[in-house]
């Protein structure tokens, strides 16, 4: 639950940094405006409909593959490749913070219906 929770609010901030990635392309690249449209806009659908797809286990794959294109955009600015690695760190860490979390408070529900199980059989 609290993966998907990170991993939803990396990719929303995601959406905003490919938009700001294709108005600073179109400024300071040979690209033209219709080609950085054309591969920033499915960019960042792809992020925001991510965001809504992390109940499946292959979103999270799609996501790697996501960072890993913020940071090869940096061949076209290349600021990306500290700002996408910076997104890329962010991803590694909230999938990894977010499992930790799910997995201790698991372990906390486990403890707490375990001393209610004790408390009611003491009671008996």
């Amino acid at each position: 639950m609290m993966v998907r929770r990170m991993a939803a609010s990396v990719l929303c901030f995601e959406v905003l940094v490919i938009l700001f990635f294709a108005l600073v392309a179109m400024k300071l690249s040979d690209l033209g405006t219709g080609t950085v449209w054309a591969i920033c806009g499915p960019g960042m659908v792809l992020a925001a409909l991510l965001c809504g797809m992390l109940r499946k286990q292959w979103a999270y794959s799609l996501g790697w593959v996501l960072q890993a294109a913020l940071v090869v955009a940096g061949f076209v600015i290349t600021d990306m490749f500290f700002i996408g690695g910076g997104f890329a760190l962010l991803w590694y860490w909230g999938l990894r913070a977010g499992r930790q979390i799910d997995a201790e408070k698991a372990a906390a529900y486990a403890a707490y219906e375990a001393a209610q199980a004790q408390a009611a059989g003491a009671k008996s």
